[in-house]
């Protein structure tokens, strides 16, 4: 098994363990470190383009309010910070951690099942929401090959 299979290996068996901080910390990792010159893992090569270009502001919290976290894009840069930002251009409000485990892990494609369950409610533009969900499936499925799908 070569390095990248075992990285895989290592993180599709831990990543049920992650908070949601932490995953979008290794969407940043990810994105720092896929341009030329910088690449620590050759598979994310170029997954920094899709930020290239862009700017919003996503707030991710459970109903409960004990998560409560904010990516920013601005100009091809991705920060995380600890707590709800006060203003947004999407907010997402899962039902519980394990709702947005569910949506993260189905690489995106369940966002309108997940909706309609009342696992999340979403505030702001939908393509936002798209636009995630799209990042979070080029990372998982097309760069890093964890296919949770077909489990």
């Amino acid at each position: 098994m070569g390095e990248f299979d075992s990285f895989v290996k290592r993180l599709k068996g831990n990543i049920a363990d992650w908070s949601l901080e932490r995953f979008l910390d290794f969407m940043k990792w990810s994105i720092d470190n896929s341009r030329d010159g910088l690449l620590k893992l050759p598979a994310l090569k170029g997954y920094y383009k899709n930020v290239e270009g862009f700017s919003a502001i996503y707030v991710f919290t459970t109903q409960d309010k004990t998560v409560q976290t904010t990516a920013r894009f601005m100009n091809g840069v991705m920060t995380v910070e600890p707590l709800a930002a006060k203003e947004w251009d999407l907010k997402i409000v899962f039902k519980d951690v394990p709702a947005f485990w569910r949506l993260i892990i189905s690489g995106g494609n369940k966002i309108v099942d997940a909706i309609l369950a009342n696992d999340v409610q979403v505030y702001g533009n939908l393509n936002y929401l798209y636009k995630f969900g799209f990042m979070v499936k080029d990372l998982m499925s097309e760069k890093l090959g964890l296919d949770f799908a077909h489990e």
